[in-house]
């Protein structure tokens, strides 16, 4: 078994990071601090996966595994089982592969993620992680 360890300090902020995406009704900052990637997600009004991000990522549904914290907004959850889940501002979550998400109400989603959203549309991503 791997043990992910930091072993030197990094600051880096999202005022200038180190990638941004910007597909329909969303925005991607992405930083690398050592080996880890992390993301802060702005999320518009009407985005959904399954509408938006599908395209991009060419699979049926969410291949990726998210980590993260809310810092705003509104956005559900519908996993291939059926199960819903939502995340409000102060939540933190974890959503498995095999799911759709979408923003709800009129306010943008805006959250950090640490596992998932660095490989965020990319072309034919299909759930595969990368490094920024």
């Amino acid at each position: 078994m791997t043990i992910n360890c930091v072993t030197a300090m990094a600051v880096k902020s999202f005022d200038l990071p180190d990638r941004k995406r910007c597909p329909d009704k969303a925005e991607f900052d992405l930083c690398t601090v050592n080996d880890y990637s992390v993301a802060k997600l702005i999320l518009g009004p009407g985005w959904r996966w399954s509408v938006d991000t599908r395209p991009y990522e060419q699979t049926d549904v969410c291949l990726h595994h998210h980590l993260g914290f809310c810092i705003s907004g509104m956005m559900e959850v519908e996993t291939a089982e059926g199960l819903h889940s939502l995340i409000h501002a102060n939540d933190t979550y974890a959503i498995p592969p095999g799911h759709d998400e979408w923003v709800v109400g009129t306010e943008p989603f805006v959250a950090v993620e640490f596992i998932g959203a660095a490989s965020f549309v990319r072309r034919a991503g299909r759930g595969v992680h990368a490094r920024i």
